[in-house]
């Protein structure tokens, strides 16, 4: 074993409740993500916090390397995949956003649906 969590261990961690270190908001951005060896793919960034964020990504990644996540006018972020299920994949990154370029993205890129 290669000491990563498997999908089913990282499945079963995301049911267990929610345990983020910071606050989310929702969000609705069109981004590009990238597998170190591999493409650019599409994915929609939902939901975005201090220290990560939750993607849906129709293209299978792996999860065992750092990805690259590229917004809109902002340079790639590293982050890494916590967990997955399905098409949905939980990231935190490698260094967290400084909390004035979160509230920009967060207020430029609200979500278009109605929560709660």
């Amino acid at each position: 074993m290669n000491g990563k969590p498997s999908e089913r261990m990282l499945s079963k961690h995301f049911r267990s409740g929610d345990h983020r270190i910071s606050t989310r908001a929702g969000v609705e951005i069109a981004a590009a993500v990238r597998e170190p060896g591999l493409g650019r793919v599409d994915a929609m960034i939902l939901d975005l916090s201090l220290t990560g964020f939750r993607m849906r990504c129709m293209t299978r990644l792996t999860g065992e390397k750092s990805i690259f996540m590229k917004l809109p006018l902002f340079n790639a972020i590293e982050s890494h995949i916590c967990w997955i299920e399905g098409d949905f994949y939980g990231c935190e990154f490698v260094q967290g956003l400084h909390p004035a370029v979160f509230d920009h993205i967060a207020s430029k890129y609200p979500t278009l649906k109605q929560t709660g």
